[in-house]
């Protein structure tokens, strides 16, 4: 059985090769990566893995408004402006659109659900090239998927700390500090719910959001089954929750390697 990971990327080329190594070592053998106007040589990292999988890029040209080199501040005040110009497309797409880049996401990302949908067996989880799906216990993904009682399963996010990034080292092995469970249940406000989510291929489409993908019956694993850890600098609207969690079930588990291999 077929595991996918689809995703939209840009400006990730220096992360793109642990990522990608990581999720096929936990078992997933099919990338699906949309670039967004890439800035950088993702293509060309994509196509020089050897990994396990097939790897499908597809390439997107500009399309509407970028804020890079933006300020956080600055970012969220374009974004407001944006919004309120676009208020009645949103409306009328019924989708959780915010800035200019999550509709890029709604434009790109259900065309491709809709191919995986017809496929057969199977299943896609939709991540960011910054998130890692995390099985404590040697677990693969298959594992999850075999026992899973819903067509759709759920993973709890937890935030790490990544101040102090050395971009010349792998994420997982000097990231290791992240949230508690408590705290985020504690602060609440829609955090002690967020998620990604994996689907069956046939339960994919119509796409409802980034975290659920669609509609309908799912399961929420326990962390210590399964989580998601999110390597990201904290910005707006990312509640200051103490990172008192040494976590490196991750980084034990899993070491990328020290040179990127041709891909054959």
């Amino acid at each position: 059985m077929q595991h996918t990971i689809l995703t939209m990327s840009r400006g990730d080329a220096p992360r793109l090769r642990e990522w990608v190594e990581y999720h096929s070592w936990l078992g997933f053998d099919d990338f699906h990566v949309i670039l967004d106007n890439p800035t950088d040589d993702s293509a060309n990292v994509l196509r020089t893995l050897h990994v396990p999988a097939k790897i499908t890029v597809e390439v997107r040209p500009a399309f509407g408004e970028y804020y890079d080199g933006l300020a956080g501040d600055e970012k969220v005040a374009r974004a407001e402006v944006w919004r309120e110009m676009n208020r009645e497309r949103i409306v009328e797409w019924g989708l959780p659109i915010v800035d200019p880049l999550s509709m890029r996401q709604y434009l790109y990302l259900p065309a491709a659900l809709n191919k995986y949908a017809l496929r057969g067996e199977g299943w896609v989880s939709v991540i960011d090239v910054d998130e890692f799906i995390v099985l404590p216990g040697g677990r693969k993904i298959s594992d999850v998927t075999t026992a899973a009682k819903m067509p759709r399963v759920r993973f709890l996010n937890f935030n790490f700390d990544f101040k102090e990034r050395d971009p010349g080292r792998p994420i997982l092995q000097q990231h290791t500090r992240r949230w508690a469970r408590e705290d985020i249940v504690g602060h609440g406000q829609g955090w002690d719910t967020r998620v990604k989510s994996i689907a069956r291929y046939d339960a994919a489409v119509p796409m409802a959001s980034v975290h659920a993908i669609s509609r309908g019956w799912f399961e929420t694993l326990e962390p210590e089954i399964g989580r998601l850890h999110h390597y990201k600098v904290s910005g707006h609207g990312v509640p200051v929750l103490p990172f008192c969690v040494e976590d490196r079930a991750a980084a034990d588990a899993f070491k990328v390697s020290e040179d990127p291999p041709s891909r054959l």
